[in-house]
């Protein structure tokens, strides 16, 4: 598969996510149930393991720096931002929520021209013009 058919495939999975969390969310604190996906995620890495023969050693031969931003990246996407997203889930309409929420790329692509000087293409700009004026359209 293609990256762009595998990021095609990622979001399909994230945005029937999204729908599946909001039914979850119903009477649930948001908080309470950042700690449910967490749990769901636990359960996957447990699987993981067991069906990667070699996953915990190349796990282990990672470089320290890289395990330490993988495990912050994880805390910032998986407990800090969720929490704020379960409580716009909770709150609003999932079409609009997952499509503000779904605007990260635009920061990535920021940091990502800054700090690993990736090249800022004429479509790049455009995309996140687009992404830009689709979330102003949904205020």
């Amino acid at each position: 598969m293609t990256p762009f058919s595998l990021a095609l495939v990622a979001a399909f999975i994230w945005g029937f996510s999204s729908f599946i969390e909001k039914w979850g969310l119903r009477n649930t604190d948001p908080t309470a149930g950042v700690l449910a996906r967490t749990l769901g995620v636990c359960i996957g890495c447990v699987a993981f393991l067991l069906l990667s023969p070699g996953l915990p050693g190349r796990f282990l031969s990672m470089d320290g720096r890289a395990k330490m931003a993988l495990m912050g990246g994880g805390v910032l996407a998986s407990v800090v931002a969720q929490v704020f997203f379960y409580r716009a889930l909770k709150a609003g309409d999932v079409g609009r929520v997952a499509a503000v929420g779904g605007s990260w790329p635009v920061v990535a692509l920021v940091f990502s021209v800054l700090f690993f000087h990736e090249p800022l293409t004429r479509s790049k700009v455009f995309g996140v013009i687009f992404v830009a004026l689709g979330v102003a359209l949904l205020k």
